[in-house]
């Protein structure tokens, strides 16, 4: 199962009305798309998604202002505001995750990442989970961060009910300028190019209609991936920032 990145309002995401990277790329070239998730039931009708995202947010906004969180603010819901997705996947999302654990544990960067490797089985993976970096967002297993200024992370239902660790596009934000201070120290332009001429190999190519496997590869390299997926993540939580929107990981 793959992993995108999606910036934009829940209503728009539980409605499913956004194109993933891949979907996009289908329709463009007239590729079949299937999309497998773990729930293919029907969504349900527009007004009721965003009705119910309306009041979930205003009960976590109460809550997290009874918790101590006076930045916590409604953001506006609605299936119209713009989105951003594009999809690093579990490789350079792993190999992100591995750079970013070298470079805060002050450790070599592994130079190869086998393809579909488990990166939480990783040694490094292992020695940030107990360190006092452990804490990080992107290391424990946050995959929603609301637009809230100010940098907290807690445990709260989703709209669908089901409980999940949620963090806030300004912790994702500063995580992220953390992880390039610790290592690549490169400004936003470099960064925001990285999407473009990053991540990973071309092993197959579009022609005429028909799609050519050129090769296989099986081992990437890490500091690529990382840069590609950092780059990803980069261009989601500013654009969050921008539109006062969610940042969630989709897989």
């Amino acid at each position: 199962m793959g992993m995108d990145v999606y910036a934009g309002t829940f209503t728009r995401y539980y409605a499913r009305n956004w194109k993933t990277a891949s979907q996009k790329f289908c329709e463009e070239n007239g590729i079949a798309f299937r999309q497998i998730r773990t729930d293919n039931s029907p969504p349900h009708p527009v007004e009721e998604i965003m009705d119910g995202v309306n009041i979930w947010q205003n009960r976590l906004v109460e809550v997290l202002h009874n918790s101590g969180v006076p930045a916590a603010e409604p953001w506006e819901e609605n299936n119209e505001k713009p989105y951003y997705t594009d999809k690093p996947d579990w490789d350079a999302f792993g190999a992100l995750a591995l750079y970013a654990a070298s470079k805060l544990l002050d450790k070599k960067t592994p130079k190869d990442y086998p393809k579909g490797m488990d990166y939480n089985s990783h040694p490094l993976m292992r020695k940030i989970s107990k360190s006092s970096f452990g804490g990080l967002s992107l290391f424990s297993g946050v995959y929603h961060w609301i637009p809230v200024n100010d940098s907290i992370m807690f445990k709260y239902p989703l709209v669908n009910g089901i409980t999940a660790d949620i963090g806030t596009t300004t912790l994702l934000k500063s995580e992220l300028i953390k992880i390039n201070e610790l290592g690549w120290k490169e400004d936003r332009n470099t960064i925001l190019g990285w999407s473009n001429t990053e991540g990973y190999p071309q092993d197959a190519s579009f022609n005429n209609g028909r799609l050519e496997i050129k090769k296989v590869t099986e081992v990437y390299d890490t500091h690529s991936l990382a840069k590609f997926a950092f780059s990803v993540l980069w261009r989601a939580a500013e654009f969050a920032e921008n539109e006062r929107v969610p940042v969630i990981l989709d897989y």
